[in-house]
């Protein structure tokens, strides 16, 4: 009897709802002072990208003309392919982030960088609602 009513007392325990506790999110207000879009361009360069595409382009160009001219488009075909590659690594869109420079209703000046996907624009003068959870902040605008 008392190992099955340890056992029903640890069941409701575990089980309670007080066991599952939720996460508090800290909502402030503020006006936008600044706001700048970063580009996260780490010369995303890929060099064996770059080669293959290369190749290929030779293997294509192999395909046509005869005897020197052969070699002259197996050639065009191989930069053509490289440069074509490396013109798209540098045009790929790289991740963006914005930072906003934000005075709060309290009078503090804060700083917060979160990623940007272009749905959201800010604008000096902005109302925004700025969440904080733990050490996560992110701002939306305001309503």
């Amino acid at each position: 009897m008392k190992k099955s009513a340890l056992f029903a007392i640890s069941f409701m325990l575990f089980a309670s709802q007080s066991s599952f506790a939720g996460t508090k999110t800290l909502v402030e207000y503020g006006v936008v002072q600044q706001s700048h879009i970063i580009s996260d361009s780490n010369g995303r360069y890929h060099p064996l990208r770059t080669a293959a595409a290369g190749a290929l382009g030779g293997v294509v160009g192999h395909q046509f003309g005869n005897g020197k001219g052969k070699t002259a488009m197996t050639v065009a075909g191989a930069a053509a392919g490289a440069s074509a590659s490396r013109y798209r690594q540098s045009t790929q869109q790289a991740p963006q982030k914005v930072d906003l420079l934000i005075k709060t209703q309290s009078g503090a000046t804060i700083d917060v960088v979160q990623d940007y996907n272009g749905g959201i624009v800010f604008n000096p003068g902005d109302k925004v609602r700025i969440l904080t959870q733990g050490s996560n902040t992110s701002v939306d605008k305001s309503l």
